[in-house]
């Protein structure tokens, strides 16, 4: 008896569950992978510390929205010409109403504005509610990727619920506050926050163990942990663990689904063995080896602040190279979501407030922001953020005054993150599904939690690809200046309730008692 699913089909071995992409061949009587019931996905990927002033530098004038040929792409963002033709630019939301001051300038902001990036929540009024001190609390709104996860219906279930990935490998300091608010997006409940993993040799692990028998969302079970340690010891590839499904599979398809399934094979094997080369190259540091997925529960502190690798340190096994570590990462999300072991992905391009020294930005990155190359030169996030550059408050010809020209070392940084970024999209771009590609059936959100050098939770930088047909593509849209802007919040709603169909009644906070609206400006 043919074995099925309705969308994916699985590859067994001891302690190991490999999703493979769609195949024809073992598709049920008249089923093709673009019928109703495509996959809907959330992605959201973000960078700390907001953007400099080139980030806006095409931007239409507050109220307008460019189109086609009018909108182009700011040179930081350049990266994303390839999907240009799938990408919406959204100017001028802040994230600042759930504040009690009822002010756009947040302290502590990266904390604050880093913890309300996905629930759009104050994490501190919270804590002074429940009378706790603001140092060692850990609370805060439902995220809007768990909101997804909880209430989309059974069709969009996934054996990973979730999944939470980054590259922070240097923590960074805490603004006072909690460990958590610096390493997590994703809050399950409000006591629940679901911490990143840097390792990609533990996502690895957990994304073929995956369905083994695991009830905790994001952890394999002990069966697969135990057989990934085997196979540690023994050098052992898990394709080794499910070369005999693999055989029997490829006497029962076609000659095309044969090709596919050792594509796919041969780039497992690639991304297994970049994973655990990376990882060998984190180990030493700061407790970054290799471990599963933890249960999600409250983060723990660390054991100290702004420890942690940056670009070709030395850890024994070599130099750690940011690069490779972001390229192995993207492979990871790409293998989770072409195999439909998850569909919500929170992908952390670094820690809040980040402390990273980026020695890894190769030339052309670079001289796409005029930036001079210098071999080796270290470019730190937040010293950059915090140098030359100053976007004004007051308005000019439909736009923020721009006090003094951003920092250079500061764009080619947001030029990197964004390059990660648009490579996932150029991905996902790529893999055929049903009438379009998988980028087109997702939600794909690139954000920061502020919005430049000034710490301020107004016009904060967002770009949206993909959609399935549901907003605006290659368009830019602005909404109006301070005071009569928009808010991230109505974003979230918009997404979960135009895209999921969700009937989510509001979400976040806003002091000022303003309902939820649909960004109606946004929609196709």
């Amino acid at each position: 008896m043919k074995r099925l699913m309705t969308r994916r089909n699985l590859l067994r071995g001891a302690g190991v569950c490999l999703a493979l992409p769609w195949l024809e061949s073992l598709a049920p009587r008249g089923a093709h992978a673009g019928q109703p019931g495509t996959p809907k996905r959330f992605i959201l990927s973000t960078f700390p510390n907001g953007a400099p002033h080139h980030w806006w530098e095409t931007a239409p004038a507050f109220g307008k929205t460019l189109k086609g040929a009018d909108f182009k792409l700011p040179r930081v963002l350049q990266h994303f010409a390839p999907v240009k033709s799938k990408m919406l630019m959204i100017s001028r939301l802040g994230n600042y109403t759930w504040s009690t001051e009822q002010h756009p300038y947040i302290e502590p902001s990266h904390s604050r504005l880093g913890a309300a990036l996905s629930t759009c929540v104050d994490a501190d009024q919270m804590g002074r509610e429940a009378r706790r001190d603001l140092g060692e609390w850990v609370g805060n709104g439902v995220s809007v990727d768990q909101l997804i996860v909880q209430k989309a219906g059974p069709e969009q279930a996934t054996r990973i619920p979730s999944l939470q990935t980054g590259l922070g490998v240097k923590p960074g300091f805490f603004d006072q506050r909690s460990y958590a608010y610096n390493q997590v997006v994703s809050w399950k409940s409000p006591r629940e926050p679901l911490k990143r993993s840097v390792n990609p040799k533990a996502v690895f692990d957990a994304l073929v163990g995956a369905g083994a028998g695991s009830a905790v969302p994001g952890q394999s079970d002990e069966e697969a942990r135990i057989e990934a340690e085997r196979r540690a010891a023994t050098e052992k590839s898990v394709i080794d663990g499910v070369l005999a499904d693999a055989n029997s599979l490829m006497n029962r398809v076609g000659s095309g689904d044969r090709k596919i399934v050792q594509q796919y094979l041969d780039s497992l094997r690639e991304i297994e063995k970049n994973a655990t080369r990376v990882q060998s190259t984190m180990t030493p540091s700061a407790g970054l080896g290799c471990s599963p997925i933890s249960q999600p529960g409250v983060v723990p502190e660390p054991p100290g602040q702004a420890e942690g690798l940056n670009e070709n340190d030395n850890t024994g096994a070599g130099p750690y190279k940011h690069e490779d570590h972001a390229k192995v990462m993207i492979d990871l999300i790409v293998m989770a979501i072409q195999c439909d072991v998850t569909r919500v992905v929170t992908h952390m391009l670094d820690d809040m407030r980040s402390e990273f020294e980026y020695r890894c930005i190769p030339e052309d990155v670079r001289a796409q922001v005029g930036l001079a190359y210098r071999r080796e030169s270290s470019l730190h996030f937040h010293s950059s953020q915090h140098a030359a550059g100053n976007l004004d408050r007051a308005t000019q010809d439909g736009q923020y005054k721009i006090v003094q020209q951003s920092n250079l070392d500061y764009a080619a940084i947001c030029c990197w993150l964004a390059q990660k970024t648009a490579q996932l999209a150029q991905r996902l771009d790529a893999i055929p599904e049903g009438d379009g590609t998988v980028l087109d059936h997702c939600v794909m959100v690139h954000m920061s939690e502020m919005r430049s050098h000034d710490h301020d939770g107004y016009d904060l930088p967002i770009l949206l690809l993909g959609g399935d047909g549901v907003f605006l593509n290659d368009a830019h849209v602005a909404y109006g200046a301070l005071g009569s802007d928009r808010q991230l919040r109505d974003l979230w709603f918009t997404i979960m309730n135009q895209y999921y169909g969700l009937g989510v009644s509001s979400f976040g906070e806003d002091r000022r008692g303003e309902p939820n609206a649909l960004l109606e400006e946004i929609l196709r």
